[in-house]
């Protein structure tokens, strides 16, 4: 794509090759379910893509105005609602927070926040918003509320950072965690995904999101969680039989831009105490994130760098990012590669974006999302500039925040342009 005017030329037949390009690692049955999956809208399209806007924005020329070397931390790099949830916090609590680090990297802080506005802008549109000026008071919102956030730590420090529980939640998400603490437990999850085989818990295969694997695939997962135990960051506060497998399979149908990926559940004996102690094990396969793909040749070096294999960054990204990093947080290596390992939270769960119908509830949700995103991104790098970016927002704080909402109007404006297109080549003339 080219730029003109610091605008893009909108070259759709380039974008429908990247698809193909992207998602031809995967089986033709595989792909063709996923496309179905991104075809149900233009939110699910946009999710099922972050390749394209990683493509559209990695070499903006718009990033320079407010960004440079020390506005760089670790970024989520693939932010929509549905990668905010619920989860257990380690300490009893639930908090809602960043919980998927798939594309992880450290990268300009912008991307984050402009491709969360964009998700917002086509949550909006899904539930009935069409005016722009309503829609960008969403925006707006998410941003101010970001750059509040920075504002409150250079004045204050670290004491202003806290998490999000239902005690300080507002505007149904605090509703929206309690009914998750009230419904949602280890032993609810155990019964979905395993059923009760003599004295073991198995998994329960008749579940449709559940498949079968080899005895030779149980046993190289078996075999690989050696090395998992040892890159734990607390592997010695672990019992010996804690990791004893008791059973494994595959995990199916999960994700929109992950669709198709490997993935195991892995269920372990934990503190074999009861029928519902065990804990499961997500493991799950690591490719290079997309920012690797489109950002500059600088960027690839410090990444090879820094990191000793996918499983390894994501294992970096969760514990700066996430307010409460999973004691099983690790990797392992199984014959098609690296695979993040981490517990799959009993609590798992996200505010339905579906609920956002009213300005008011909208705007609520907006500004907790961007302060628990510039929490993130203050405590991920000891080297962002927060106080240099605080002193730019209060110098040009309608412009920055005006770059968010301009940038997010135009790639909503070239995603459903994609769409459309997506829809017309790979479903309204199939025979």
């Amino acid at each position: 794509m080219t730029k003109k005017d610091n605008t893009k030329t909108l070259d759709i037949k380039y974008s429908m090759d990247i698809i193909n390009k992207w998602n031809e690692h995967l089986d033709k049955n595989i792909r063709k379910e996923k496309y179905k999956k991104m075809a149900q809208s233009p939110y699910y399209f946009f999710r099922g893509t972050n390749f394209l806007f990683w493509e559209y924005f990695a070499k903006d020329i718009r990033l320079s105005a407010f960004g440079s070397d020390k506005t760089k931390t670790w970024i989520q790099a693939d932010l929509h609602a549905y990668n905010y949830g619920i989860y257990d916090n380690g300490q009893g609590d639930l908090v809602y927070g960043l919980n998927d680090f798939d594309e992880s990297c450290i990268a300009d802080f912008q991307f984050d926040l402009w491709r969360m506005a964009a998700s917002m802008i086509l949550i909006a549109h899904e539930n009935g918003f069409q005016q722009k000026e309503i829609i960008e008071t969403f925006v707006n919102a998410f941003s101010a509320s970001y750059f509040d956030m920075l504002k409150l730590y250079a004045e204050n420090g670290a004491n202003i950072l806290h998490e999000t529980t239902k005690e300080n939640a507002f505007g149904k998400l605090d509703e929206a965690i309690e009914q998750v603490e009230r419904k949602e437990n280890r032993h609810e999850m155990l019964k979905q995904w395993t059923i009760h085989d003599g004295e073991n818990l198995i998994f329960d295969l008749s579940y449709p999101k559940l498949g079968s694997i080899s005895a030779d695939k149980k046993e190289e997962i078996k075999n690989a969680l050696h090395l998992y135990i040892n890159n734990l960051t607390d592997n010695k506060n672990f019992k010996d039989d804690y990791f004893k497998v008791i059973d494994a399979a595959q995990r199916i149908s999960s994700g929109t831009g992950s669709y198709g990926t490997p993935r195991y559940y892995i269920l372990i004996q934990a503190e074999n105490n009861g029928k519902y102690k065990q804990r499961i094990l997500d493991a799950k396969f690591q490719y290079k994130p997309c920012a690797y793909t489109f950002l500059n040749d600088n960027f690839r070096e410090t990444y090879d760098t820094l990191f000793l294999n996918e499983g390894h960054r994501h294992k970096l990204a969760h514990e700066s990012l996430s307010s409460c990093p999973d004691k099983h947080l690790g990797w392992l290596e199984l014959s098609e590669g690296i695979f993040s390992v981490r517990e799959r939270s009993p609590y798992k769960s996200y505010f339905p974006a579906n609920l956002l119908n009213t300005e008011k509830r909208f705007i609520k949700l907006a500004l907790q999302w961007g302060s628990i995103l510039a929490t993130a991104h203050i405590k991920a790098n000891k080297h962002f500039e927060v106080a240099k970016i605080t002193e730019q927002n209060q110098e040009n704080k309608n412009q920055l925040i005006e770059l968010i909402s301009t940038v997010a109007f135009e790639y909503v404006e070239y995603s459903n342009t994609a769409y459309k297109s997506f829809i017309s080549k790979f479903f309204l003339n199939e025979p």
